[in-house]
């Protein structure tokens, strides 16, 4: 390696860096040698020896300055190791964690000066990072777009009225799951954006992706009923008497999308076109195969004046099948419990399936108003909000983040609702995307 740095990876300032090797090495310093470890587990513990000659102040800013560093990678997760690579043409990054130094005995120094060495001890993540890149992002409203993608609050069949967007990993060529950086613009006026949530899942092969996003309409029950401002401009009403769990309305999961399901949680989020007029709604997800039901999820409570809910996870294929062929058809069966023996009604607009391979749910704080963005930096583990050039914290995340997966395609799923628990279709994001490239050896 020619250049070899410890440093913060997105720090702007070249004084960041501690040149370990290479012409930006501080007075005083001679040279390092880095003992480089390969191997399949995920992270590395290494070391490095560096070699000083100089006055005592050399020598002592030197130390002052791993100290420095030393105390700072305690509070920060971006400190890494940075070397340039011949053979990519490019400076690489790994992150680095328990960082230590120390001065190697029999060394001692003089009050006018002298030389000793230093052992620079850390743990390092088995993998190295390139430069920031932008991701394309493509749903039907624009492909491979880098400067901002619209994602509606509904997915029907009008062009460019998608509530997802996809990444083409081939076209990267990516090879590994690597971290992303998100930025999430409020294009919506009046109400602020409260809480919403993200999550994806991957295609690893040729084919096509599931259907997630279902329309009240298509399932079996109900009465169907036309709005322009509910999506697909229907709804379905559905009006019953009693204290005991009603079934309100059956979908049909095909063989195919059940078969590419396999292993993913699904997060289920429920639109209304009305909010209730009851309190002590309750609703259950039952999972029927062949006519049977297999599974009954946990009830939800639906709050009065609520438009939205979000239920308990499921998954699909029921059971572990070894998926030699493909698996049977599901039905999904969405069931109701009120307390009181009288007639009651719900009228839902629409539900989405959210995968969960990469998730992440964003609890409001403060709420995101129009033009603020939110940023989630799966590299820097933290999320924040910007507006008007400034930063603060609207949300809090609950879930482990996102990543570009390997495989063929990955498709992002969003739902996003106001503080009332409103969720209208009318709500848009400005969706745009950063990864860094990966390798295991530099």
């Amino acid at each position: 390696m020619t250049a070899l740095a410890i440093g913060f990876m997105n720090s702007s300032s070249g004084l960041s860096w501690l040149e370990l090797q290479g012409a930006g090495m501080l007075a005083g310093m001679l040279g390092s040698d880095w003992h480089m470890q390969s191997g399949s587990a995920a992270r590395l513990a290494e070391t490095a020896t560096i070699s000083l000659r100089g006055s005592l102040l050399q020598l002592q800013a030197v130390t002052d300055r791993l100290e420095a560093l030393r105390s700072a990678a305690a509070r920060r997760p971006d400190f890494c190791l940075r070397v340039w690579s011949e053979t990519r043409q490019a400076y690489l990054y790994s992150p680095l964690e328990a960082f230590n130094w120390q001065i190697l005995p029999l060394h001692p120094r003089s009050s006018e000066g002298g030389s000793f060495r230093l052992e620079l001890n850390w743990e390092r993540e088995n993998f190295f990072y390139g430069d920031e890149l932008p991701v394309p992002l493509s749903n039907t409203s624009g492909s491979g777009l880098v400067s901002g993608l619209t994602l509606h609050n509904h997915d029907d069949s009008s062009l460019g009225h998608d509530s997802w967007f996809e990444v083409n990993l081939q076209a990267i060529g990516n090879l590994w799951q690597l971290p992303l950086r998100l930025e999430l613009t409020n294009t919506t006026s009046g109400e602020p954006l409260a809480d919403f949530w993200l999550g994806s899942m991957c295609l690893p092969e040729s084919g096509s992706l599931p259907n997630l996003a279902f329309e009240a309409e298509s399932g079996a029950g109900g009465t169907v009923l036309t709005d322009a401002s509910a999506s697909s401009g229907e709804y379905c009403r559905y009006d019953w008497s009693g204290s005991e769990w009603h079934s309100l309305a059956s979908w049909t999961i095909s063989a195919l999308d059940v078969t590419r399901l396999q292993g993913v949680n699904l997060l289920p989020l429920l639109r209304f076109f009305s909010a209730p007029t009851e309190e002590n709604f309750r609703l259950r997800w039952t999972v029927q195969v062949d006519g049977m039901p297999v599974w009954i999820g946990p009830a939800s409570e639906l709050e009065l004046g609520q438009a939205s809910l979000r239920m308990e996870p499921l998954s699909l294929p029921w059971g572990d099948l070894p998926l030699d062929g493909f698996a049977m058809a599901h039905q999904l069966v969405l069931e109701v419990f009120h307390l009181d023996t009288g007639a009651h009604r719900l009228e839902l607009d629409d539900f989405l399936l959210l995968p969960q391979q990469t998730f992440g749910a964003y609890h409001t704080i403060s709420s995101l108003k129009q033009n603020a963005s939110l940023i989630d930096d799966q590299m820097r583990s933290a999320i924040w909000s910007e507006s008007g050039g400034l930063e603060l914290t609207t949300h809090l995340r609950v879930g482990s983040g996102h990543q570009l997966q390997s495989g063929t395609l990955q498709r992002f799923y969003c739902f996003q609702r106001e503080a009332s628990g409103a969720a209208p279709i009318s709500r848009t994001l400005s969706v745009k995307a950063w990864y860094r490239p990966g390798w295991r050896l530099p």
